[in-house]
């Protein structure tokens, strides 16, 4: 038997998180306040059944996979093609700073064409792309019924826009988890970018 239920989760917040600014690649670490949502996180992961953790080798996400990984007991494991998208020469700036900055790729960037690539970046069908060859070798695991990715905000978009013909609106926020659950020959979205751990103070 393959894997039945799979949990997209958010890294904790950064301080660039904070700022609003494009990370992308950057190894930018969690901030206090991310390392205790990843906390949080992890204890609300404890009452699940989860066999196997599985996590972007980016910084941020690290740290998440291994606050959990301590508290659920699961050692993460680390899979380039989790990582975020490659924003170029957006990372480390505000959206508003890219506008200003690189008006023509910003233009060219929100059109949300697939094959764009921000210069020095990669696409988002890029993205798709590698997210999807984790997805099939990750979810194909026959000892495992239920696994847990913690990843990246605009690479988990990305991704369930490959699959899903419409998602909801909600953001997807900082330890947000999505539950995936396979039903036959489809993967239905049981939670989406849902944080049950988490109170509003913690909400941004």
């Amino acid at each position: 038997m393959s894997v039945e239920k799979v949990l997209l989760i958010r890294h904790g917040e950064t301080d660039f998180n904070r700022e609003r600014r494009l990370q992308g690649v950057m190894e930018i670490p969690l901030n206090e306040r991310g390392r205790d949502q990843a906390a949080s996180v992890a204890r609300y992961l404890q009452g699940l059944s989860i066999d196997a953790l599985y996590t972007s080798p980016i910084l941020r996400a690290q740290e998440t996979a291994e606050i959990i990984g301590n508290l659920i007991g699961l050692p993460p494991r680390s899979d380039e093609r989790l990582r975020e998208i490659e924003f170029g020469i957006f990372e480390g700036l505000t959206f508003a700073e890219v506008e200003r900055r690189f008006p023509a790729a910003h233009r060219n960037w929100t059109t949300g064409y697939l094959a764009y690539r921000a210069p020095q970046g990669e696409s988002r069908r890029d993205v798709q792309r590698r997210m999807r060859a984790a997805w099939d070798d990750l979810t194909a695991k026959s000892s495992h019924k239920s696994i847990a990715l913690v990843t990246h905000g605009s690479a988990i978009a990305i991704f369930l826009g490959s699959m899903y013909a419409t998602l909801p609106g909600t953001s997807i926020k900082n330890t947000s988890i999505t539950t995936l659950k396979r039903q036959e020959d489809i993967w239905e979205i049981l939670g989406f970018a849902q944080t049950p751990h988490r109170d509003e103070s913690q909400m941004n």
